[in-house]
């Protein structure tokens, strides 16, 4: 079953040079549970595609299913995405305030995983938002004592982990990573990469995972979509995708990413 399906989605943005078509019918489908990567090198239409299934901006034409509601987000920049005035708590619980508002539900609240453990039904709503922040810092590997602090106490790492926890915490089924490694050191990388395989095996995500770097992707991603000028030219399964591409693109795209020593990432 598919959690994403976009058929022949356009998008054209209007320029100094006359309109650029960012999308040129890209026709895709993401299947539940898996952690799909669409990979393409800068300008490509990789991040206007992610913006279109995340609702936050409309395609000129096409049509797009979204088996989901429960949808989050996770940005390139760890230092321009959390709010540098808000202490971490405030972060955190900012999502979980903005969504209870619209579902009013009953404490304590019920859990759907056995990941989520109960709550106490004595709690206030307040003591029950700091416990679930708690527990997702656990997730991410991170000590209760970040929720006093503010975002430029941290390292980029340790902010992309603040961000993940985030995103995290509503419970999304499915979530877009935009770029989310690539402004982190390759040590960071590879602590962050298996940090989102361990959280999206745990609680059975579905990830859309953008990037240019071919090397992250292998790493991370079951399948993947090659991008090039708003179109998708090669689409299947990673081991098949990277042993034997069959558009010269993605054979370009091997080549420039040094495929033979990917060997350090597994």
């Amino acid at each position: 079953m598919n959690m994403v399906r976009c058929e022949d989605l356009k998008k054209c943005f209007s320029g100094t040079a006359g309109a650029v078509k960012a999308l040129d019918g890209v026709s895709l489908e993401i299947g539940k549970g898996s952690f799909f990567g669409l990979v393409g090198e800068s300008g490509c239409g990789k991040t206007t595609l992610g913006k279109i299934i995340l609702g936050i901006i409309k395609p000129d034409s096409g049509r797009l299913f979204l088996e989901t509601k429960k949808v989050q987000v996770v940005f390139q920049d760890p230092y321009n995405s959390l709010d540098p005035k808000m202490k971490i708590f405030d972060i955190l619980a900012e999502g979980l305030i903005i969504q209870r508002s619209f579902e009013k539900p009953s404490f304590p609240r019920k859990r759907e995983s056995k990941i989520w453990m109960p709550a106490s039904a004595g709690m206030t709503e307040t003591q029950n938002i700091k416990y679930e922040i708690e527990e997702v810092l656990g997730m991410v590997n991170l000590p209760n004592s970040v929720l006093k602090k503010y975002p430029h106490q941290f390292s980029g790492g340790e902010r992309q982990r603040i961000a993940i926890g985030r995103a995290v915490l509503t419970r999304p089924e499915f979530i877009v990573l935009d770029e989310p490694v690539s402004s982190l050191d390759v040590t960071i990388q590879l602590q962050i990469l298996n940090l989102l395989k361990d959280i999206q095996k745990r609680l059975d995500i579905t990830c859309l995972f953008i990037s240019h770097d071919l090397k992250v992707i292998k790493f991370i991603c079951d399948k993947v979509a090659v991008m090039l000028r708003g179109k998708i030219v090669e689409t299947g399964l990673a081991g098949d995708i990277y042993s034997s591409p069959a558009h010269p693109y993605t054979k370009d795209l091997l080549k420039a990413a040094f495929y033979d020593n990917m060997k350090k990432y597994g």
